[in-house]
């Protein structure tokens, strides 16, 4: 079961947001919650986040962490993004806490999200 689901509507204006839904079809943004504390995240943590994006959904899931993601997960994701075009993103506690300081600073934490989405496109060539 998804975790959580949210509708991508805020299109009104050139935003991070409407990029994303330009780029990735992202109508509806899939997050899911991975709180593991002994065991790692793992290729078949993926396999399961990607089997929840619909084509009616768009192809960018964002994982949540509570650690970084065992080097089997960094492989399914590329594999991912190789065979069906997905950006399934790893938002660590640290990712998440930089986002608050970006919002405190007042500008905006979607930021962080493009800057992620890049740096994985330039890792996967």
């Amino acid at each position: 079961m998804r975790d959580a689901v949210f509708p991508n509507r805020n299109l009104i204006q050139e935003n991070n947001w409407a990029y994303l839904h330009k780029k990735l079809d992202a109508e509806l943004i899939l997050f899911e919650f991975k709180n593991y504390d002994r065991e790692d995240i793992g290729a078949e943590d993926v396999h399961q986040t990607s089997g929840y994006l619909r084509k009616s959904m768009g192809r960018l899931g964002i994982m949540c962490c509570s650690k970084e993601p065992g080097k089997s997960a960094f492989h399914k994701r590329n594999t991912i993004f190789s065979e069906h075009g997905q950006i399934l993103l790893f938002l660590t506690k640290d990712h998440l806490k930089e986002m608050l300081f970006i919002k405190e600073r007042g500008e905006d934490p979607s930021d962080l999200i493009l800057d992620l989405i890049d740096r994985f496109k330039l890792e996967h060539e």
